[in-house]
């Protein structure tokens, strides 16, 4: 019986044999008959394909998503052909798909109060293809920000103008802001922002704006968290240009006023400046605003209009130098004293035919510098910008010193309130004219 045994394991064992040597035949890897892929239709494990999964942000179904939150689709595998992102009225959302294929990103800010709807298209490595779909909704801001601009796209104005900002809503968080407003210039400057209140921001140079420059005004406020819940929905970009260099000069003492343009003395005219109890504001003022004819009412500027100094008269070729109620403008009523003394309620007066010229002469933004006079400068819009020192105007930015030197270096080297209405009024000093 023990032969017959041992005989037996033998034949199963050289049984065994030749069947592992003919699963070799075929160049596999050793398996058993059966076992392998061959010829036959079983699939081998390393060329099976995993299906796409796609991770789309914000998840689906969520509310409340932040303005500047920005939508994403990302693939773990194969390539992403097309992601659709889209808001009310059917408004595609721009985005960017990265070269790879494997990751896209939205680039353009998010509407207030939206229900934006997602929808990614993908193949895996063996083209099949595959979707997902997905919605969010955006927050609904306490407030939306806005903001009105000075000077107007296109306009030409004078090298002594301000870049001014005026919003609607509060800003609480003015650095964030700040960073949204961002200026260049066809010729190298170094400027800054300025904030006076937390609903107006002023941008000047370090010195007046070379003429001939193109300046260009970026205000990217959609998709900006200003803070306390207001968030800002829309940007604005502003292009403007530099004129000639108008200067004119006012001496009180003398009594004549200088008027120069691209460094040339044009006229030197006899005028008559603020008297002793009503003086005209010493410093540099630059042009806001001119009216061929203008209503002038001293209740206004707290002179009743039954008063010995009142007055209500309709004046000519008015040019307004600050919103606290002066101007350049014709007198003939003060016409023996121009040269000679002041005699006015803080305004220029000129003779009616200096007045017209000086008028057409002018633009907007044109500095008017008086010079010898007591009345130091105070915050009136006009006047408060260029009489304070360099360092008290970087004083007034939100930005830290080296954010700011950043901002300057862009400027380098880039190549009032709404249009329909006046500059806006600063906190103190009244509004209307004197003559």
């Amino acid at each position: 019986m023990v032969p017959l045994v041992v005989a037996a394991v033998v034949v199963l064992a050289l049984a065994a044999a030749g069947l592992f040597a003919l699963g070799r035949g075929d160049g596999g890897a050793g398996r058993l008959l059966g076992g392998g892929s061959g010829s036959g239709n079983g699939a081998r494990a390393e060329d099976q394909v995993a299906p796409v999964r796609l991770t789309v942000t914000p998840k689906n179904r969520a509310t409340r998503v932040a303005l500047d939150a920005r939508a994403r689709v990302v693939a773990d595998s194969g390539r992403l052909r097309a992601v659709r992102v889209s808001g009310s009225g059917g408004r595609r959302l721009a985005g960017k798909l990265a070269e790879d294929g494997r990751s896209w990103v939205s680039t353009g800010p998010l509407a207030p109060a939206t229900r934006y709807r997602v929808v990614a298209d993908a193949v895996d490595e063996a083209g099949t293809p595959t979707r997902r779909q997905t919605t969010f909704t955006t927050l609904r801001p306490r407030a939306e920000l806005r903001a009105a601009i000075m000077p107007l796209d296109g306009e030409t104005v004078g090298v002594g103008l301000p870049i001014g900002v005026w919003f609607n809503q509060p800003v609480a968080d003015r650095a964030v802001v700040e960073r949204r407003l961002q200026v260049s210039s066809s010729k190298p400057v170094t400027g800054a922002w300025h904030w006076f209140a937390d609903n107006e921001v002023h941008y000047r140079p370090k010195a007046y704006w070379p003429a001939g420059s193109k300046v260009t005004l970026r205000v990217r406020l959609a998709g900006t968290d200003a803070g306390d819940g207001v968030w800002g929905v829309a940007d604005r970009t502003i292009r403007f240009n530099i004129g000639q260099r108008r200067v004119s000069v006012v001496d009180v003492r003398s009594h004549r006023m200088k008027v120069t343009a691209g460094g040339r003395t044009l006229r030197v005219l006899p005028v008559s400046t603020g008297r002793e109890r009503y003086p005209t504001t010493n410093g540099v003022h630059f042009v806001i605003e001119k009216n061929a004819v203008k209503l002038m009412d001293s209740s206004t500027v707290g002179i009743p209009r039954n008063s010995p100094g009142g007055y209500y008269q309709r004046v000519n070729w008015s040019v307004r130098i600050s919103n606290s109620g002066e101007f350049v403008h014709a007198a003939p009523w003060s016409t023996g004293s121009q040269g000679r003394a002041n005699v006015s309620h803080g305004c220029v007066n000129l003779s009616t035919a200096n007045a017209a010229w000086f008028f057409r002469q002018t633009r907007r933004g044109d500095v008017v510098e008086v010079r010898g006079s007591p009345k130091r400068p105070g915050d009136s819009f006009g006047v408060a910008d260029w009489n304070m020192s360099w360092r008290s105007w970087l004083a007034g930015s939100a930005l830290p010193r080296w954010a700011r030197a950043r901002a300057r270096a862009r400027a380098a080297g880039s190549g009032r309130r709404p249009s329909c209405s006046r500059p806006g009024r600063r906190r103190s000093g009244p509004t209307r004219p004197s003559p």
